[in-house]
């Protein structure tokens, strides 16, 4: 009796040190499943719609005269006419994530990715974008004291108008250098998401098929 138990606490005390390990296993695998989830980088597109309403007007005015020796016969003609255009269109917008609610710049996506060319390259680009739009914001500001130095200091109104002007040219430089939503296109970023997500796993030791 006593070498049955003996062989018993044998068997089981062989097992545990197995059972412990598993539970460690386990332990490890779901803490990797909760760093992929959490991690992990996805492409979000939404669609949205938006109405276009075009307005158009025209006022012809028609005069006519007639002469006859000392009678004089004067006729107006008022025309209006008018046209209305609504069209929708449908946008599609997309942003990059990582994890559940990070979202992700342009710069901040590929740094992640490891694509330092191509941020390197947007990089230089957003710089040249951002000088330009100080420059412009620069050009306003001169324009607009100018304007209205001039206007409290009875200047010309020739000082005055080019004062305007400049202060419009200031305003098209920053309008036409501002960012654009994105520098990289989503099909690029798709394909880089996939292949980030499998290495991801495979650091991870989880299943390809794991999302």
């Amino acid at each position: 009796m006593k070498n049955k138990i003996l062989i018993f606490a044998l068997i089981v005390s062989a097992f545990l040190p197995l059972a412990a390990m598993g539970d460690q296993t386990s332990d490890q695998n779901y803490i990797n499943a909760l760093y992929y989830r959490n991690s992990k980088l996805w492409l979000e597109a939404k669609k949205r719609t938006v109405d276009e309403i075009r307005n158009y007007s025209n006022t012809s005015i028609d005069t006519s005269s007639y002469y006859n020796q000392n009678y004089s016969y004067s006729n107006t003609d008022i025309s209006r006419s008018s046209l209305s255009q609504a069209e929708t269109k449908e946008l599609t917008e997309w942003y990059l994530y990582r994890g559940a609610i990070r979202e992700l710049s342009d710069f901040e996506f590929l740094s992640l990715v490891g694509d330092n060319d191509y941020l390197s390259k947007i990089s230089k680009v957003e710089d040249q974008k951002s000088g330009m739009r100080l420059l412009g914001d620069i050009t306003i500001g001169v324009g607009l004291v100018g304007m209205i130095g001039g206007a409290g200091l009875s200047a010309s109104s020739s000082f005055v108008t080019s004062s305007a002007l400049i202060t419009v040219v200031g305003f098209f430089i920053t309008a036409f250098n501002q960012s654009p939503a994105h520098y990289i296109q989503p099909d690029y970023a798709q394909q880089k998401i996939i292949e980030y997500n499998l290495n991801l796993k495979k650091e991870l030791n989880l299943p390809v098929q794991f999302e």
